[in-house]
């Protein structure tokens, strides 16, 4: 791909449903033009470990160290979360996210509450965007990297 292109290309379609939704804690996403707002979306999760995970932690919080288990919780915690904000959005024929926002919180001793929410919304790319700032910064800087390793091979 030329430099030219890689900087004056327009961004893919997004085809929202069950086939694809990107999400971004942002206001709006670079290179794409909100066409609707559907509303609040949002995923619940609350989870526990087995009593014999939670007495090994309670173990190694008087030694010191990662508690493993209590990390492997929060993040399927964080994932069920996510799925179902984005089945919430699928129903809603939206194709982004916007404003993501976590809150996280100990249900009870042992427990990991999860909550996800952002605004599902309609968006289409912009047509001919030229991305500028940062993104384009990085966009050319790659270009021009691949473009060095290339000329090595």
């Amino acid at each position: 791909m030329k430099r030219h292109e890689l900087l004056a290309g327009t961004r893919p379609q997004i085809p929202g449903g069950n086939r694809k939704i990107i999400m971004t804690g942002a206001e709006g996403f670079d290179g794409y033009e909100i066409m609707e707002y559907k509303g609040m979306v949002w995923g619940i999760s609350v989870r526990a470990k087995d009593m014999g995970q939670d007495c090994a932690m309670g173990c190694k919080q008087i030694t010191g160290g990662e508690l493993e288990s209590y990390s492997q919780l929060g993040d399927e915690s964080r994932q069920r979360a996510i799925d179902k904000m984005l089945s919430m959005t699928a129903r809603q024929r939206a194709n982004g996210i916007i404003n993501v926002n976590f809150e996280l919180s100990g249900a009870a001793q042992g427990a990991s509450e999860v909550v996800v929410h952002g605004t599902a919304v309609v968006i289409k790319p912009v047509i001919n965007y030229v991305p500028t700032g940062a993104i384009g910064n990085i966009l050319a800087d790659m270009h021009d990297l691949l473009d060095k390793l290339d000329k090595k091979k």
